[in-house]
This record gives C-alpha cells, structure tokens and sequence, in this order.
C-alpha cells in the first residue's frame, strides 16, 4: 500500500531514507538539505505537512532544544513553530524530549520515537561497535590481540562491542552498573569488575590498553589520573558523558569523543533498518 510521507531535516540516514522509501513507490516530500549539491526540495514546511499523514523528523530531534537539527541545511526551524502545524499525524522521531511528545498526544498525534524502540536500538548498536573498532584500529600502536580492554557498562552497546573485540581476540573486561548486568556479562563468559570496585581500587586503570565508556553519567574524574599515557580512552555516552573532560586535557590522555557514530556511517544500512520499522508500523 502506498503511504505519503514529509521528511524534513535529520542526517544523511533520513536523506537515504527518503531515496528508499521513494524506490518503494510512496509519496515523499523532503526538506533540510539544501546544502547537497543538485538537490531540489520542497519550499514551505508547513504545506508538506499538511498533506502528509506521516511527518519523519531528525534523530536526533535537537542538539539545542530550540531548533529542529539540520545539519544538511542553512535554514532554522524553530521546535515551536513546527509543532503548531503538527496535529492528527503519525510522527517518527529520535529523543524526543517527553513535555513534547505530550504536548503532541494532546493535539491527537501518534509519536513513534525510535531510540524507544528495543528492536532498533538494539540494532543501532551494531554500527557503534563497528565504527569504535575502527576508530581503536586508527588511534593505538597495539594490536587489539591480546589488548587488555575495559567496556564501562554492559547494556546494548556494551553487549554487541564486547562480542565483537572478543571476537578479536582482545581481552575484555565488563564494568558493570548492576547485578543484572553482571549476570549478563558473566552468562556471555566475561570477566566483570564493578564500578564501586574498580572506583576504590582505580590503581587497576594502569593495566588497561584501551578504557571505553558507555554509560551516560559521571564515572571517572580523579581516577583517570591513574591511567597510562599511552590508553586508549573512547567516550561513546551522551551528556553528562562518563569521562571527566577536563581531567582528560589536565592529564593529556590518548582521549577520543565519539557520540552519535551511526549517523556517521553506514547511513545507507541504517536507513534500511529505518525501512524495516517503518514497515513494520504501517503494515
């Protein structure tokens, strides 16, 4: 059955979502990326909205909570603005903050917010581990056999990037936040350290090659002063992130700030993954 969609802004995934859903025989309307070269688009926001039963917005939603993200863009659109139009539409979305969403039910919208999706979330994970890999491949003069490597958290990123460097015969060492997550790593054949421990006993920071957090919160501050010069330290987690930035440039550490990788590769695959929950929502 052909849908009508409305796509405005967002990163490449939803510029090859768009080239997808299109190939499928829908009607896509599309704006936000003016900047591509030789890309026409529609002009008036508000107009394809209006004929669009499904309205496709950035993942993520905002970088400020003001604007929608447009990276592809020189034009701003204010969250207020376009939500004034918004009203009796399906609405895909990535972190949407929740005041919004419920101001949107209210105006009898269904908000389908993707990074609330198990399925897909979990999926996600698969090109965050891949392009971490990549980047340790790119950032350290050791071999990743036999590296000693600390994961900080164990949830899907934990899980899928643990899977993968074991896989390379990389020793990896869990960081666990619960009991759960410890019986998860200990069940997949880990070997686990707790944060309490590994914060009480931070002289261990001394054995490890690379250090990789994924835990969106405050972890390491005084005790990445026990890390050797030469580690690795990755941070994959959003604000308020798990390394303390300015410990990091005191010390001078071999530190990389990697958020938001999938949008940065694979974004064909990934918006075939997008396709997949589409799919599975109007169906």
């Amino acid at each position: 059955m052909s849908m009508n969609f409305c796509i405005i802004g967002g990163d490449l995934r939803n510029f090859f979502l768009a080239k997808g859903l299109s190939k499928e025989k829908h009607e896509v309307k599309i704006l936000g990326f003016d900047k591509l070269e030789n890309f026409k688009e529609c002009e008036k926001y508000d107009e394809m909205i209006k004929t669009s039963d499904n309205i496709v917005l950035p993942m993520p939603f905002s970088k400020d909570d003001i604007y929608l993200n447009m990276p592809f863009s020189n034009k701003a659109i204010a969250i207020k603005e376009i939500c004034y139009y918004l009203e009796d539409k399906t609405i895909f979305v990535g972190n949407m903050q929740q005041e919004l969403k419920e101001e949107l039910h209210k105006k009898h919208n269904q908000i389908i917010d993707f990074m609330q999706k198990e399925g897909f979330a979990i999926l996600n994970a698969i090109p965050t581990a891949e392009a971490t890999i990549e980047i340790i491949l790119k950032n350290t003069k050791k071999i990743l056999q036999d590296s000693n490597c600390l994961i900080m958290g164990f949830g899907r990123i934990g899980k899928v990037l643990a899977c993968k460097l074991k896989g390379l015969s990389t020793k990896v060492i869990c960081m666990t936040t619960s009991e759960i997550e410890k019986a998860w790593a200990v069940a997949y054949g880990y070997e686990t350290i707790s944060i309490e421990n590994l914060q009480k006993n931070c002289t261990k920071l001394k054995q490890y090659d690379i250090i990789i957090n994924t835990i969106p919160k405050g972890i390491f501050k005084e005790e990445l002063k026990e890390i050797k010069k030469e580690t690795l330290v990755i941070d994959l987690a959003s604000k308020p992130y798990g390394i303390d930035r300015k410990i990091v440039e005191q010390e001078k550490l071999n530190f990389i700030e990697a958020l938001g990788l999938p949008r940065k590769i694979s974004t064909n695959d990934i918006s075939k993954i997008y396709e997949r929950y589409y799919k599975t929502i109007y169906k």
